[in-house]
């Protein structure tokens, strides 16, 4: 049965992380915050990746495609969101990921990105790609 975020039920687009397909074995999973209409409820979107991710099988890679496009400073200010985002990653979620792609990044995404890097371990750290020239989550599945 495939885990349903009960605020998303309600609300379409509260959150943002979905499974977007596997291919080869690896899960690929995509979000876009400046998308999510409440991309400031730290409990709320903490239950949604961990509904969504606790899915992943023990044997399958994963892939996490993180567009930034219109991540702005409204966004960027909720800089809890992303720590505690990157705590949940590394301590529940970091064994088979695989890695995480960041697309259309902005100055914000960049400044948040620093910011978080003290709570990635550095497996995680290692496996960060911001990319400059992919802009859609299929162009970044090639």
């Amino acid at each position: 049965m495939s885990y349903i975020c009960p605020l998303c039920k309600l609300q379409p687009l509260s959150h943002s992380l979905t499974k977007l397909s596997e291919k080869n074995g690896t899960i690929y999973y995509y979000t876009c915050p400046s998308q999510a209409i409440l991309y400031y409820d730290i409990e709320g979107i903490l239950n949604h990746y961990k509904g969504v991710l606790s899915e992943i099988p023990k044997d399958k890679e994963w892939i996490w495609i993180f567009d930034s496009f219109g991540f702005n400073l409204t966004h960027a200010l909720q800089i809890n969101v992303a720590v505690e985002i990157a705590k949940l990653i590394t301590h529940n979620f970091s064994t088979n990921l695989k890695k995480i792609i960041i697309i259309n990044p902005t100055f914000y995404i960049t400044m948040t990105h620093k910011v978080v890097m003290p709570f990635l371990n550095e497996t995680i750290k290692n496996i960060i790609e911001i990319n400059y020239e992919k802009t859609t989550s299929e162009e970044a599945m090639l």
